[in-house]
């Protein structure tokens, strides 16, 4: 069975509207970081591992206004 380049353009296309409706659904899931830091939270109920290991802290904005640390490490 041979495969016309229409069908490979077809494909082609519906892959890339398959990726950007991805793109769009992962930003509206996940909320958008708003800044970063260097320094561990200090507040009841931090991390409780050893977050020294941490590269760093994204500051994350939730939808309820409050603003969560997020450890993020190096590969």
């Amino acid at each position: 069975m041979a495969t016309s380049l229409s069908d490979i353009l077809a494909a082609l296309q519906n892959g890339v509207t398959a990726i950007n409706r991805l793109g769009n659904i992962v930003s509206v899931i996940f909320p958008e970081v708003t800044s970063t830091s260097t320094s561990a939270p200090s507040a009841v109920g931090a991390i409780t591992f050893s977050s020294s290991l941490a590269t760093g802290f994204m500051l994350v904005e939730l939808s309820s206004g409050a603003t969560v640390k997020v450890p993020y490490y190096t590969q």
